[in-house]
């Protein structure tokens, strides 16, 4: 093992100092951290919710809300589902929600899953984090809007 130089120490220390009040100013504090289905499909995925786990580790409460739009797109295709947009906003039919609940509950499977392996390989591999998940939001109708009923 080779001793670490001076100027990397130093460098250390001068951002741990640097550091040390923003953690502190923010310890207990909750931040709400919101991603795309995109983001899921990323290849770095993994690292994302590995600095996710680090924040819960210096004591920072988190919420987590992602999206599924490619995972529901993707189940859509394969089913043969097609849906209708109008204003950017989807048409959401019953075949079209089985494959949204699929997706949404596919993507929460899979963050839960990276959460679960906590800090692996790292100084903090002891930190336990635990997730809580459920559908917190209560969609409300939009109503009728140019002619089609979105109830």
């Amino acid at each position: 093992m080779t001793k670490p130089t001076n100027s990397t120490t130093d460098s250390f220390v001068d951002w741990f100092r640097d550091s040390s009040p923003y953690i502190h100013a923010h310890r207990g504090r909750t931040f709400v951290v919101s991603f795309g289905g995109e983001a899921v499909e990323d290849p770095g995925f993994a690292n994302l919710v590995h600095d996710i786990a680090l924040l819960h580790g210096l004591g920072i409460r988190l919420v987590l809300v992602h999206g599924a739009r490619p995972q529901i797109e993707e189940r859509l295709r394969a089913r043969g589902v097609k849906t209708a947009y109008i204003d950017g906003l989807r048409v959401t039919d019953d075949p079209a929600l089985t494959c949204v609940k699929e997706a949404a509950g596919s993507v929460r499977v899979e963050i839960e899953a990276l959460l679960s392996m906590g800090l692996a390989n790292s100084p903090m591999a002891g930190v336990r984090i635990r997730a809580a998940s459920g559908n917190f939001v209560t969609a409300k109708p939009i109503g009728v809007r140019n002619g089609l009923d979105f109830c």
